[in-house]
């Protein structure tokens, strides 16, 4: 149904506007794919409610939890309107500077606010389904006191700070003085005691009564942060992720919003906390990919962290040890400030990095023959600095960045790959309980869409029965060190191993107490953990992320490469790192090697601003994915052409102009039984590039058959 149909939305008791006055007219956002509120009728004898309140209200032939938006800003038509049937909330449930805030991302983004109103409140506040009405119609969702346990991580206080600490949190407190927005990017090399800085700054924003935001980029990092400011600050810290449970999001976002809290520590979707004055936020690991959101409403939180910032008078301090490019060059425009830890705490140094040439060289094969028992992902360099250090009773980590027992698995008689029948993806063998021997137990997992079948079958081609399976994710590394290390604890670190939040608290606090002696994982373990006892880090396959289809490949792959290295020596003793690689003298290696962001900032930078990406140019991808092959092309051909049509039209006084690249498949051209096409718009100018869009998004209806849905992806990350 089109936006205009809904606003409509003739109902069985219809009001005609001709009365004007025995009623009032009130806007009402629903959860809907539709961009802009709906026009309701409410007695003259109810009192208006507040917007940012919750009402009943009749869609179509259903009812629906809506927000009241205000009185509308135009009269409607003469036309038959609906009337409110119920007013939930007596006050406002969303502070107003949120709402302003939801506003604006929903414009930016180009996004319902609506659904944006969905995914910033906790869930069984704000529904479309119906069989959530009757619990909500009736006030909001009663559930038991459910507040999730937090364990402090450590009480202990620093009795004096470096003097690169001491620094930088004299630079935010005056930041914090000030009351205003102050963006700060804090260069902190790993290990540097960014935590203590943030506690700092934090307790000194509490004593000025207002409130902290702390965004880490995922739910595995949490359980440390929130470890640190509870043992510091006590109930004062309340947590915000979706790990929790329904009832325990909504015990902790009234907590908020009641200001029985003013810390809040969470995942990207924290943003939308509703404290009513934030003094300070912090975006720990800015660099990270997590922070964007990859589906449906597509926003950036360390982007709209800044937007808040601004919006609230805030201080936002953005920290990393590797800042992406796009931060670090607003600190040379003078967009940030920006303040460098370049030293560990303790005098402690950064760990010796040593790169092994993996290229086959007859030499080396020789020396393999000899020592047949180190499988071909372990070279001899770091089968013996792991064994060494297990002697020392210090712990190793081995970082891959693909999960599973195998990568692909394919028939040698023919020649048959084993693929998901609805994804154009390989399918991936795991093997699961690590003690079974057989090669014909486990499944081959579509890791897209959870398709599962028996591992390993017969051809399907040939009826061969002589399938074989290569490559290797971190399931067939951990099994590899169970046979070359059986006196060690090993354990494993990826999405299959955590899919119960507990148990991925568990296998980071065993690592941390050096319960375990080797850990296996995925970027995971990149983010930001410390780990005292930890002195050896192996990366498996350095160069892997460099062969992505992406404008920002390198920057991953320095940034995962440093993130993980920085996670050895931590502790009293010295650590080391050694990086497994097939192209040593890519400049990427050269730059981790020797722990230079700025000598990558650089080179990289180079290659961005000539192409013209993030940066120094901006983005817009649009995606288009239907069932039906040859209409989603067909219908993406069209857009594209109408694209290039409002590009030529706009008359830009920079003398900028808008690139449309495409139609073409998306580098994943078939997920769940969904083609994939898309469009990239890229120019130097965010108004001419936004303009295009707009004039795209007011055909959409026209353009676009209902059988083709359209994504807009604002400021992409991943063009997959």
């Amino acid at each position: 149904m089109s936006d205009e149909g809904f606003s409509r939305a003739v109902g069985k008791t219809p009001v005609k506007l001709d009365s004007p006055g025995d009623n009032q007219l009130i806007d009402v956002v629903v959860p809907l794919p539709i961009y802009r509120a709906l026009t309701y009728v409410l007695s003259v004898d109810t009192l208006f409610p507040s917007k940012g309140s919750r009402v009943l209200v009749p869609v179509g032939r259903r009812n629906m939890v809506g927000v009241a938006w205000g009185t509308p800003a135009k009269k409607p038509p003469s036309v038959d309107l609906k009337r409110v049937k119920r007013i939930l909330d007596q006050r406002p449930l969303l502070p107003e500077s949120l709402i302003s805030f939801l506003e604006w991302t929903s414009s930016y983004y180009f996004y319902p606010i609506g659904q944006v109103m969905a995914e910033a409140l906790p869930p069984g506040l704000l529904s479309a389904r119906n069989r959530r009405i009757s619990q909500i119609s009736n006030g909001l969702p009663r559930s038991r006191d459910c507040r999730p346990e937090f364990l402090p991580w450590s009480t202990e206080v620093p009795l004096h700070l470096t003097r690169e600490q001491e620094e930088v949190v004299n630079a935010i407190c005056d930041a914090l003085t000030t009351s205003s927005y102050h963006p700060i990017l804090m260069h902190g090399v790993t290990g540097s005691g960014k935590t203590e800085v943030y506690l700092r700054a934090a307790e000194a924003c509490v004593r000025q009564t207002r409130g902290v935001l702390v965004l880490v980029p995922e739910i595995a990092m949490t359980t440390q942060a929130v470890g640190w400011f509870v043992g510091r600050f006590g109930e004062e810290v309340t947590v915000l992720h979706s790990g929790l449970t329904e009832a325990q999001r909504r015990n902790q976002w009234f907590r908020i919003r009641e200001g029985k809290s003013r810390i809040v520590v969470g995942t990207r979707s924290a943003i939308f906390a509703p404290l009513s004055d934030i003094g300070l936020i912090v975006v720990d690991e800015e660099h990270d990919p997590s922070y964007k959101q990859s589906e449906k409403f597509r926003y950036q939180a360390r982007d709209m962290a800044l937007l808040r910032g601004r919006m609230s008078d805030a201080t936002v301090i953005l920290g990393s040890a590797t800042p992406s490019v796009s931060s670090f060059r607003n600190t040379l425009t003078g967009k940030y400030q920006l303040i460098t830890m370049g030293k560990r705490v303790a005098g402690r140094s950064l760990p010796e990095v040593v790169v092994v040439d993996r290229r086959k060289k007859e030499e080396k094969d020789q020396d393999h023959k000899l020592e047949s028992a180190r499988p071909g992902w372990l070279s001899k360099e770091l089968k013996e600095a792991t064994r060494d250090t297990l002697e020392r009773g210090e712990q190793v980590l081995l970082f891959l960045n693909r999960r599973g027992f195998a990568t692909y698995v394919f028939c040698p008689d023919c020649g048959h790959v084993f693929r998901c029948p609805h994804c154009e993806v390989t399918l991936t063998w795991h093997r699961g309980d690590r003690r079974i021997k057989s090669e014909k137990d486990g499944v081959l997992r579509c890791h897209y869409c959870g398709l599962e079948s028996a591992a390993l079958p017969v051809c399907p081609q040939c009826m061969g029965q002589a399938v074989k399976a290569f490559g290797y994710g971190t399931e067939r590394i951990a099994a590899d060190l169970e046979e070359i290390f059986p006196g060690a604890r090993i354990a494993r670190l990826d999405r299959d191993t955590v899919r119960v939040r507990k148990h991925m608290e568990e296998i980071i606090l065993d690592f941390r107490k050096r319960r375990l002696d080797i850990l296996v994982g995925t970027q995971m373990v990149t983010k930001g953990h410390d780990f005292p006892g930890l002195t050896l880090v192996g990366i498996l396959c350095a160069d892997l992320s460099l062969n992505f289809p992406e404008y920002h490949a390198t920057e991953r792959t320095f940034q995962l490469l440093a993130q993980v290295a920085g996670r050895a020596g931590r502790g009293e003793r010295p650590g080391r790192v050694i990086i497994q690689t097939w192209l040593p003298d890519h400049y990427v290696l050269d730059c981790a090697n020797t722990h230079d962001f700025k000598a990558f900032y650089e080179k990289e930078s180079e290659f961005r601003k000539a192409l013209g990406y993030p940066p120094f140019g901006r983005l817009i991808n649009l995606r288009f994915s239907g069932r039906k092959k040859a209409r989603v092309c067909d219908t993406t051909g069209n857009v594209a052409r109408l694209a290039r049509k409002l590009a030529k039209g706009i008359k830009s006084t920079g003398g900028f102009q808008v690139e449309v690249l495409g139609p073409a498949p998306a580098p994943r051209a078939k997920i769940k039984d969904r083609y994939r096409w898309q469009i990239l718009l890229k120019s130097t100018s965010l108004s001419d590039l936004r303009a295009v869009c707009s004039g795209l998004l007011s055909r959409k209806a026209d353009m676009i058959p209902s059988s083709v849905r359209m994504e807009v992806d604002v400021d992409p990350y991943s063009l997959l």
